[in-house]
């Protein structure tokens, strides 16, 4: 290969690398600079995705949009890959001031209004599973609507509820909360002889229980809840609940 041959790849790499240096960051990138030894670069936002690269020490980037624990970023040079926010260190900006990158936690939650719940437990001695939908108002209050399907030996129910939720404590890791709410209740005796018509009954809801969170979108949790039927007979009937479930926030 001749030496005009050379000159011209040389000349074309030389082209190529200026023209990657002069490539600008979006306006909405934010310019930092390393101050970790050394932090390795995936070619996606996990652990699962492969590591291409390892910025350096004093080595200047473009922070380009978070997701989760993981942030984007771009240098100097045209690389651009992903890096776990706890692996930056320090990193500070064109002001030398240090930029704080907050890694999420469970308190995150509070971002998000709903949540879909679902729940296994007992209900009076039958096996009963729940659905809930709920929204947050406040930190501390919350609306749900609730329903849950009761199978037993000698009825089965349907309960249909609307509840208010109090969590005093929501930022505590084990969160206890209370319910105060109302609905109907439907019992459909399991009759195989004589005919009998289904029962709808007013349902008051008292309850207390306990809710833990996972991440900022799981929250296991755990109530005792006391449901009051009205009924037209002579006697009101009170039935006793326990749950386990998990929520899932939207």
């Amino acid at each position: 290969m001749s030496a005009r041959v050379h000159l011209y790849f040389f000349c074309m790499a030389l082209l190529l690398c200026g023209t990657a240096a002069a490539q600008s960051p979006p306006e909405d990138a934010e310019e930092v600079t390393l101050q970790a030894p050394y932090v390795d670069v995936y070619t996606g936002p996990g652990r699962g995705y492969p590591i291409f690269h390892a910025l350096e020490y004093g080595e200047t980037l473009w922070l380009l949009k978070r997701r989760t624990d993981w942030v984007k970023v771009s240098t100097r040079r045209g690389i651009t890959g992903w890096v776990r926010i706890a692996d930056l260190g320090e990193i500070y900006g064109e002001d030398d001031e240090q930029v704080v990158l907050p890694v999420p936690d469970y308190r995150d939650y509070r971002t998000q209004d709903f949540h879909l719940g679902f729940s296994y437990g007992d209900f009076d001695g039958a096996s009963s599973l729940g659905m809930t939908l709920g929204y947050r108002f406040t930190a501390n209050i919350s609306a749900e609507v609730r329903a849950t399907q009761a199978v037993g030996e000698f009825s089965d129910s349907q309960t249909y509820q609307v509840a208010v939720v109090h969590q005093p404590f929501p930022d505590w890791r084990l969160s206890p909360y209370f319910m105060l709410g109302t609905g109907i209740n439907i019992t459909s005796p399991n009759a195989t002889i004589v005919a009998t018509e289904d029962r709808r009954d007013t349902a008051m809801l008292t309850g207390v229980g306990i809710k833990t969170h996972l991440s900022r979108r799981f929250a296991l949790r755990a109530e005792l809840a006391n449901h009051y039927l009205l009924t037209s007979r002579e006697n009101n009937q009170e039935i006793v609940e326990w749950k386990l479930g998990f929520d899932v926030f939207l």
